[in-house]
Order: C-alpha cells, then sequence, then structure tokens
C-alpha cells in the first residue's frame, strides 16, 4: 500500500499528471527490489496487496474485514538465478476462520486493488481493479508487448493446484480481473500463466493475445499474481516467489525483401546487407515483415543518388535499424584484361585480338599461360600447351558471353644474334651480328657511357655488363637455348697528345722512377690507371687531391697511357715515356 504519510509520497501526488503523461512500457518495480518501507504490512513500490485492499462487507460480516486485510506477502531474500537484484516478493495463502468456518485466502499481489466484497471466495464481488482516480491502485501503461516474461518459484502441497500468472492491457477505464463480459470491450490485450508446482526458480515467457480483443488504445495494466488460479482454493500452506517481471518487445524483422525475394543470408540479427546489381540494371523494392504484429515499420526506398535502404522497425521503446546498400557491378564483358606466358604478359597484347603466336628456342620446355578476366565476375578456363598440342586456349565465360583466346607457340632454331648495339641510344656505327668486336671512342671529361641492345630473336635473353672507371669495356651476352654469343664494346678516351692541353699536368716526362700529376682547376681525382700501347692495363691506384705522385720504377721502359678519372667521369689521358 501507498502510504501517504511523508514527503516523498506527497511529490508522488503531485507528479502523478505527468508521470500519466509519459509512455510507460514496462514496470517501474518488476524486480521487487523498491519497498514502501521496512514493515511487516509494507508492500512492493508500484504492487498491493491485502493490507491496501478495500473491503466492503456489510453488516455483520464486516467484523471479518480485519481478518482479510491481514498481510499475505513479503519481502524474500531469496531471488532467481542470474537475478542482478536481491530480492523477490514472496505471497502465500492462509487460513481464515470466519463466523465458525474456515476458508482459504490465496496468496495475491497486484498492480491494481484488491476489492473484497463477500466472504464467499468466488463471489464476482471479490477482484483486483485498475482505480484511475486513486493514487498507488493503478499502473499507467502504454505499451503493446509481444509477451511476458517473468521468474515464479511455487510450493504446495498438491501436484494439480495451479499458481496463476493474469495480464490485461486495457483502455482508459477501471478495469476488473476476473471481468464480468460486458467490460470485454475495453481490453487490449490479455496475457495469462497457470502453472503447477516448480522445482525450484522457473523462467515463463507468455505471449501477450490482442487478436480476441477489439480496444486498440492501451492506458494501463491490471497484472496479477496469485498462488491459486481458483479464488478459495489450494491450502493454507501454498507459497509463490515471484521476480524480474518484464515486457518482452520484438523489433526485428521475420522477413527482408529485395524485389520480392528474401534478401540471401537473411537474419533477424543482422542488420546490414550488401547487393551487388547488374550493371545498368535498376534499383529494386524493398519489402519487409515484422516479427511482432505491432511493430510498425517505415522504409526508406534506395534512390540513383542515394542507392542505400533503410528499413525501420519500431516496437514499443525497442527500435532496430536494417539497411541495404546496393552496388552495380561491372558491365559484362568476356575479355581479358592480360594474358600471360610463365608470368609475362604476351607481346602486343590488346583484349580485342583472341590469337597469338610465340616463339620458343629449341628445346625448351613448354610455358605456363596464365590470364585474368576483365571483370571479376567472368570465369576463366584454360587449357595448356602440350607437347602433342601446342595451341593453349582461354576461354572466358561472363554470363551469356564467351570468347576464347589462344596461344600458338612454336619452335625456331637458336638466334644469338643482335638485331642492334646502341652506346646512349645510339647505333655503333658499322654495326653488324656478325662482328663481335667494336672500339668507341669518348671525349675526356665526360660521363660514362651507357650500353643497350636488341635480340633479334625474341626468345633470346640479353645481359649487358656496363663499363666502369677501372674497366672500360662493356659485355653484351646473348643467350638462346643452349647458344650463347658475346659482344663486347671497348672504350677509348679521344684527344689524347702528347704536348696537347689537358686538364693536368704530369712531370717530369719521360721519367726514370716518379712522375708528378698536378690537376687545374682543383678538379677532384678519384682513380689513375695506367695502360700500355696493347691497351693492357698495368697499374692502377686510388687516388684523392689535386696533385699526388707516382712511382713507376717497377715498369719496364716504354711508352705508356696515363688516364686520370674522377667520380664516374674520365677527366682525361696523357702519353707518359719511362726511360
Amino acid at each position: 500500500m501507498k502510504k501517504i504519510v511523508s514527503l516523498l509520497a506527497i511529490m508522488v501526488i503531485l507528479g502523478m499528471t505527468h508521470f500519466a503523461d509519459a509512455q510507460v512500457y514496462q514496470l517501474p518495480n518488476g524486480g521487487f527490489e523498491q519497498w514502501d518501507g521496512n514493515g511487516s504490512d509494507d508492500e512492493p513500490t508500484y504492487w498491493n496487496g491485502f493490507p491496501s485492499s478495500q473491503c466492503d462487507l456489510t453488516g455483520f460480516y464486516a467484523i471479518g474485514c480485519s481478518t482479510a486485510q491481514q498481510t499475505r506477502h513479503e519481502r524474500s531474500t531469496e531471488f532467481r538465478p542470474g537475478s542482478t537484484g536481491s530480492t523477490s516478493c514472496k505471497v502465500f495463502a492462509t487460513e481464515v476462520s470466519l463466523l465458525g468456518s474456515t476458508i482459504y485466502a490465496n496468496g495475491n499481489i497486484t498492480t491494481g486493488q484488491i476489492r473484497i466484497g463477500a466472504t464467499q471466495a468466488t463471489s464476482p464481488e471479490n477482484y483486483n481493479i485498475t482505480r484511475r482516480n486513486q493514487s498507488g491502485m493503478n499502473q499507467p501503461f502504454n505499451g503493446m508487448p509481444d509477451s511476458l516474461r517473468f521468474w515464479a518459484k511455487f510450493s504446495c502441497p498438491s501436484s494439480t493446484q495451479y499458481a496463476r500468472m493474469s495480464a490485461i492491457i486495457h483502455e482508459d477505464y477501471d478495469m476488473m480481473d476476473p471481468y464480468p463480459a460486458s467490460e470485454a470491450s475495453h481490453i487490449v490485450g490479455v496475457s495469462t500463466c497457470e502453472f503447477l508446482v516448480t522445482n525450484g526458480w522457473q523462467e515463463f515467457v507468455v505471449p501477450f493475445n490482442y487478436t480476441s480483443y477489439s480496444a486498440t488504445t492501451p492506458a494501463y495494466l491490471l497484472l496479477t499474481f496469485t498462488t491459486n488460479k481458483i479464488q478459495g482454493a489450494g491450502s493454507g500452506s501454498d507459497m509463490l516467489w515471484v521476480d524480474d517481471v518484464e515486457m518482452i518487445y520484438h523489433a526485428e524483422l521475420s522477413d527482408l525483401r529485395s524485389g520480392g525475394t528474401t534478401v540471401e543470408g537473411f537474419d533477424p540479427y543482422v542488420v546490414s546487407y550488401q547487393i551487388e546489381l547488374p550493371a545498368g540494371g535498376s534499383l529494386p523494392v524493398v519489402s519487409a515483415t515484422a516479427l511482432s504484429a505491432n511493430a510498425t515499420v517505415t522504409i526508406t526506398q534506395p534512390t540513383e543518388s542515394s542507392p542505400v535502404a533503410t528499413v525501420v522497425v519500431n516496437q514499443g521503446p525497442e527500435t532496430i535499424i536494417y539497411t541495404i546498400n546496393y552496388t552495380f557491378g561491372e558491365e559484362a564483358t568476356a575479355d581479358l584484361s592480360d594474358l600471360q606466358v610463365d608470368g609475362v604478359t604476351v607481346s602486343g597484347f590488346d583484349p580485342a585480338v583472341t590469337d597469338y603466336q610465340v616463339e620458343l628456342p629449341s628445346g625448351a620446355e613448354i610455358p605456363t599461360v596464365s590470364a585474368v578476366a576483365a571483370v571479376a565476375t567472368a570465369q576463366v578456363t584454360i587449357t595448356q600447351a602440350t607437347a602433342d598440342n601446342l595451341t593453349a586456349s582461354v576461354e572466358v565465360v561472363c554470363g551469356s558471353l564467351t570468347k576464347t583466346y589462344t596461344v600458338t607457340f612454336t619452335y625456331v632454331a637458336a638466334n644469338t644474334d643482335l638485331a642492334d648495339l646502341l652506346v646512349n641510344g645510339v647505333s655503333i656505327e658499322g654495326f653488324s651480328p656478325d662482328i663481335l668486336e667494336y672500339t668507341y671512342m669518348i671525349a675526356p671529361n665526360t660521363a660514362l657511357p651507357v650500353v643497350s641492345a636488341v635480340a633479334a630473336s625474341a626468345t633470346a635473353s640479353v645481359e649487358i655488363v656496363q663499363p666502369t672507371l677501372s674497366d672500360l669495356t662493356s659485355t653484351v651476352t646473348v643467350t638462346s637455348g643452349d647458344s650463347v654469343k658475346i659482344y663486347t664494346v671497348s672504350f677509348a678516351i679521344s684527344g689524347i697528345n702528347e704536348h696537347g692541353h689537358n686538364s693536368f699536368t704530369v712531370f717530369p716526362n719521360p721519367t726514370h722512377d716518379e712522375v708528378t700529376v698536378v690537376m687545374e682547376n682543383g678538379r677532384s681525382v678519384s682513380e689513375v690507371v695506367l695502360c700500355d700501347l696493347a691497351g693492357r692495363q698495368v697499374f692502377s691506384a686510388k687516388v684523392n687531391g689535386e696533385s699526388f705522385v707516382l712511382n713507376l720504377r717497377a715498369l719496364e721502359s716504354g711508352i705508356y697511357f696515363i688516364s686520370i678519372r674522377g667520380e664516374n667521369q674520365v677527366l682525361g689521358v696523357s702519353k707518359i715515356v719511362k726511360q
């Protein structure tokens, strides 16, 4: 009973209008953690038992009201497994002696008020009722939940007696339970559960029935737990514990359709989906079915500017948003984007060209053909070439489109000739595939040249060793099958003058043992090389600075050429006479 004896109670009364205006979808004290006080007659907040009942017995029977209104509930520290709370509500039956007769008063707890109107337990004058105009004797409620979940533990000496839960959602009306047939038109939905003795705590999930009732505007909930489904039946030792009463709302979809077909992989608990449409196709219409008949479904269809469908499902306090993201696939084509032989793109590959010829050196193994389709959805089937059939085929299938590419291999005799030999991108004058050795003059103070070459056969490989400061000879090795041919390009410095101007000075010249080299203009030197008249290198040294001395005692008498080299550059060449 909500006793109006404190400031808190006064505040509750003053706030009732605001509370009634709020949307209520759950019981405010379904776990029975809040109680009006600590006295034996105190009741769980927002619930009412016999102490707060209305006893309307009249005349001689009025003396029975004090007995009828005795407490038949208590706060219990037994609570259901897994609960986050620490208490439950225990209701229990008692034996009542009235005028020499013994009757059983069922344990009863309700969100309305218990009304005692007759001494006969089964009298229609005994009922629970929502009293809208009496504070604390009603439970405002605006939801249409799909089911009601509660935990209960029922103890009774009989194996055939049923405890009972009754939940009536009704419109703005003083509803009774049990109710006369004339009041059924005020009912929105009903959930009822009758259950036998339980082996400890048991969870119950009971659906609401809305289809049998005509009212559509929920305003109040009249919820009752009692130790027996029949008034006055049972025994004086019946006990019922109740905990964690909760309304369940399903905002899930039972079906999600794109273009009239259920989305592939649909799961009510998966909210995001990706659908790829054919290139050039149109966006489909999205439709959906809610799991709950009481849910509202709002669909935003996809558009070209925003190809995302949004489905918002609302059921009471619960909302789930589903999305379908549409993308368009690539335009259908059976073209290849690449065709390779042993991992290298076929020379001259063009998606529009389907037939290719590839030469192989004599004795070479048949290579492997691979291919990549232009669109990811296409299927590629490759039949490799064999010794009996030197043509590989590549079939590409994309929808109704099919295209076949072929690569035909032919064996050719080994060809190790060069088709061209170039220095700094320019063909060497007088080049001939049959001439293997070349001399190329370079000017002093120029960077080292770069040699390149073109094989005469596509099956041949070319390996080039570029000239260096210490070795001005470049080699070009051409390999075809088991055959190898080597071309050489020897570079010589032009402008070697016995008395001409150079970027350095050598003295004494002629010399018997030592010469001194002095650089002009502060040039930096990294290496000095001496060659004899046959071009053989006879002396080399790493040097650093603008001047240095070379000891030539070990050299035989004769004429030598001294080459002064800077970083990646020949600075000059001069003749030396060793006596």
